[in-house]
C-alpha cells in the first residue's frame, strides 16, 4: 500500500503512513476478504430518477426500487453498497414531483383563461353557424322570422330551423353549459330541457312574425313590438340569439335584475323571465350573443340593458347609466361587472 501524500509504500495492513504518519484507509472488505458491490436495485433506482426529470412516472419506479435497495443493502451484511445511489433514487423523484405541484399551482389560473377562451371561441362559432342557418331561413321566407317561438303542443324556435341544421344537437348548446340544471350544475352553466330539447342558447322572442292571436295566447306580447324581419336599421344591436337559461324570452326595458343568479329556478320550475333568461354569468361577465345582421360579439351582463330587444325597447333605460343607475343599485353579484 502507497502512502497518498508521500507515496511511501507501507504494509498491507498498516494503519497509518510509517514515514509521514498520515492515516491510510485501505479497501472496505468483509468477512473472507470478499469486496462489496454496488447494488443493481440502488443503479437502477438512481438511473429512473434521473429520466424521471422528463418522464415524471418513471420516478414512481425509481422510489419503489430504491426502497428496495436499500431494504437489500441493510440486509446484505456489507456485501452490497450504494445506498448513496438508493437514496438520491427517491429523493430525486420526490423533489420533481413537488416542483410539479408547485407549478401546476402557479400555472393553474392560466391553465383555467385559456380552457374558457376556447369554450368561449367553440360558443361564438355555434352562434355564427346559428347565424347562416337563420339567414337561409329567412331567405327561404320571404326575409322573415317563422311566425312565432314556441305553441301548446311544444313546438320551440329549433323546430322550423332543423331542416337547415340536420338535426345537429351540438349546435344547441355552449360548452360551457352541457349538462341540465336538473342534474345539480349552477344556474350559470346549466341548460334547459323542454320536452325532449334541450340546449343552452335562448332565443330574443321579438325577433317572430306572429299574428295577433298567436302573441297573445304565447305571452301578451304586442304584436307590433316584433320584429318580424332581420331588415331593420339598427340591427346590429338587436339581439337573436344568446347564453341563456331559458329557450325564450320577450324582454323590457323594466325588467329588474334577480337578487341571485340561483333565483333563476324555483325548485326545478324556471321562474326568471325577461331579461333575467340572459342575465348569466357564463363567460367571465359577459354573454355571447347573435345579432341581426348576424355578426356575433361578447355582451356585458349590464350591457344587455342597452340592446334593442323589441321595437318600443328603451335602450336609456332604469337599468342604464342613461337612466340614471348606480353601481349599487346592482345586485351585489353584479356589481363588479361593466357598467354601461
Amino acid at each position: 500500500m502507497y502512502c497518498p501524500k508521500c507515496e511511501a509504500e507501507n504494509p498491507d495492513n498498516a494503519p497509518t503512513c510509517r514515514v509521514c504518519g498520515v492515516q491510510l484507509s485501505p479497501p472496505p472488505v468483509v468477512s473472507g476478504g470478499i469486496v462489496p458491490k454496488t447494488s443493481g436495485l440502488a443503479i437502477a433506482a438512481f438511473v429512473l430518477a434521473v429520466v424521471s426529470v422528463v418522464l415524471f412516472p418513471v420516478g414512481l419506479i425509481a422510489i419503489i426500487l430504491g426502497i428496495a435497495g436499500i431494504i437489500v443493502i441493510e440486509k446484505s451484511g456489507g456485501r452490497l453498497t450504494g445506498r448513496v445511489f438508493a437514496v438520491l433514487g427517491i429523493l430525486i423523484p420526490v423533489f420533481v414531483l413537488c416542483l410539479v405541484f408547485v407549478l401546476m399551482i402557479l400555472l393553474y389560473p392560466a391553465l383555467t383563461r385559456v380552457r374558457n377562451q376556447a369554450r368561449g371561441t367553440a360558443c361564438m362559432s355555434n352562434l355564427k353557424q346559428w347565424g347562416l342557418i337563420f339567414a337561409m331561413y329567412t331567405d327561404d321566407h320571404d326575409g322573415y322570422f317563422f311566425d312565432r317561438q314556441a305553441d301548446q303542443e311544444g313546438c320551440w324556435w329549433m323546430d322550423p330551423l332543423k331542416p337547415y341544421c340536420r338535426d345537429n344537437q351540438r349546435l344547441l348548446f355552449c360548452p360551457e353549459a352541457m349538462k341540465p340544471y336538473a342534474e345539480g350544475h349552477d344556474s350559470s352553466f346549466a341548460a334547459w330541457r323542454v320536452g325532449n330539447d334541450s340546449g343552452s342558447y335562448g332565443l330574443n322572442a321579438w325577433i317572430c312574425n306572429p299574428g295577433q292571436q298567436e302573441a297573445l295566447s304565447v305571452n301578451q306580447a304586442p304584436v307590433e313590438n316584433h320584429w318580424k324581419t332581420p331588415k331593420i336599421k339598427g340591427a346590429s344591436n338587436i339581439p337573436i340569439l344568446l347564453d341563456a337559461a331559458w329557450p325564450e324570452s320577450w324582454p323590457t326595458h323594466n325588467d329588474n335584475p334577480l337578487a341571485h343568479p340561483a333565483a333563476l329556478w324555483y325548485g326545478d320550475e324556471f321562474v326568471g323571465r325577461g331579461l333575467n333568461c340572459f342575465c348569466i354569468d357564463r363567460h367571465s361577465g359577459c354573454s355571447n350573443a347573435l345579432f341581426m345582421d348576424w355578426s356575433v360579439r361578447r355582451v356585458g351582463i349590464k350591457e344587455l340593458w342597452t340592446l334593442k330587444w323589441h321595437r318600443e325597447f328603451d335602450t336609456e333605460g332604469p337599468w342604464t347609466r342613461a337612466g340614471g343607475v348606480i353601481p349599487t343599485d346592482w345586485p351585489e353579484w353584479m356589481r363588479n361587472f361593466r357598467d354601461y
